[in-house]
């Protein structure tokens, strides 16, 4: 099994945001913004909330995991 499809199985919320805000976009009743910390078009969503999936905030690859990785800093931090 592929790593994506062990964390899909390990993480059925994030996957049914993802997919809920997928269809949105698609459907145009959500409309893709640039990179909120650089400006760049090519930009993905960040789900702060799985529970409110057209919530997001827009980043670039760099930026949404440089987004992670201070999200699992401070989990480590503050536990």
């Amino acid at each position: 099994m592929t790593p994506q499809a062990k964390w899909k199985l390990a993480n059925p919320k994030a996957v049914w945001a993802q997919n809920a805000l997928r269809s949105a976009v698609k459907r145009g009743l959500v409309i893709q913004l640039p990179c909120e910390q650089c400006g760049s078009l090519d930009a993905e969503a960040h789900h702060p909330d799985y529970d409110r999936p057209m919530q997001v905030r827009w980043l670039c690859r760099l930026h949404h995991r440089r987004m992670h990785m201070r999200l699992n800093c401070q989990e480590v931090l503050h536990g």
